[in-house]
């Protein structure tokens, strides 16, 4: 099989998440197909950083979303049929209306339907447009839990059964030891702060029980719309280096999780791997994802947080340590070679249909 990939969304360092899914599955194709052919169509961003593979540069800046947009409908379908591809796969969200093969795209959940207040109302309506367009002529869809490929078939009334899961996955570099100089102890999140994810309320109710406990909250991710009020106890690190990150992961007391909507939640396994004790919302994908190795809480209540937080500080040894236990069982079921062994079966999909 020949495959192209349209990385025409990548910026590097800025797109989160689907980065890393897609730096990661790529390999993992190429080891569970050894006879297949990868060609990365990108951007002027990000062509340097895919040295490793057989690239046709579109020259596109992506960081202007009406060029790109318009070179992901107009020039990527006319490069796909010059380069010869079987199925053109599109890993972040979009991809040509009309192409010259097979398609399968990733759409990793539905937040711009769920939550429409998240988004500006011209960019809802141009997400409407091209990710509904796209799931509905693309031969297969994957997505990254069973909860978004309900949501999926739910909002673009495509057959369940296009919809396949390929679980994102994990580094494996949380369990290798990272140095951590924050001043402990500590409390953890990981997130852009959009409105979902609920920072604010996470920050009212460690307000709630700041005296009563000596530590910091320390939240980490790029500042979004909804930006958490200030508090003496609470720091807010907007990037942080990925290593530096791991250690924060490693050090930390608790990784309290309280976003309201999650397509997978990869702060919650990650945390998991590092050997964390985790508390999260029962909500989205996130009690699908970490499983028994974590605990839930009604992210939509201040007094459920902060009542959250004091339990798992307060837990007897023994029953933090089944908790960790769990999660690092809970943990490996994600694994890049599995991701990409479910990637490959939806192209195959694809190229049936």
């Amino acid at each position: 099989m020949r495959l192209g990939v349209n990385t025409l969304f990548l910026i590097p360092e800025e797109v989160g998440g689907t980065e890393i899914y897609v730096r990661s599955v790529l390999p993992a194709m190429g080891r569970a197909e050894p006879g297949l052919e990868i060609v990365v169509f990108t951007n002027r961003e990000n062509h340097d950083s895919f040295a490793g593979f057989e690239r046709v540069p579109l020259d596109v800046q992506a960081r202007s979303r009406p060029r790109r947009i318009a070179a992901e409908q107009i020039r990527l379908p006319r490069a796909a049929r010059r380069a010869g591809v079987d199925v053109l796969y599109s890993p972040g969200y979009t991809g040509p209306l009309r192409a010259p093969c097979p398609q399968v795209v990733t759409i990793h959940d539905t937040q711009f339907l769920d939550f429409p207040e998240d988004f500006p109302w011209f960019s809802r309506t141009v997400q409407r447009f091209l990710i509904g367009g796209v799931a509905r002529r693309a031969e297969a869809i994957t997505t990254v839990s069973e909860f978004s490929r309900g949501r999926i078939a739910h909002h673009f009334r495509v057959p369940p059964e296009r919809v396949i899961v390929a679980h994102s996955s994990l580094s494996g570099i949380f369990t290798t030891p990272q140095p951590c100089t924050m001043p402990k102890p500590f409390l953890l999140y990981v997130a852009n702060t959009y409105p979902h994810k609920n920072a604010a309320l996470l920050v009212n109710a460690f307000a709630r029980i700041a005296d009563s406990i000596p530590h910091t909250l320390v939240i980490v991710g790029q500042p979004r719309a909804g930006e958490p009020p200030a508090h003496p106890r609470v720091k807010r690190i907007h990037y942080i280096p990925y290593l530096e990150l791991v250690g924060l992961f490693q050090h930390c007391d608790l990784l309290v999780f309280p976003s309201l909507y999650e397509g997978f939640g990869r702060p919650v396994v990650e945390a998991q791997e590092a050997g964390t004790r985790v508390i999260a919302a029962q909500a989205g994908a996130v009690p699908e994802i970490g499983g028994d190795g974590a605990s839930y809480f009604d992210a939509a209540r201040e007094e459920s947080i902060a009542d959250a937080i004091l339990a798992a500080l307060d837990e007897p040894a023994e029953v933090r340590a089944r908790y960790l236990r769990a999660g690092r069982e809970n943990a490996k079921r994600f694994t890049w070679d599995e991701c990409a062994r479910q990637t490959l079966r939806a192209c195959r999909l694809a190229l049936g249909a």
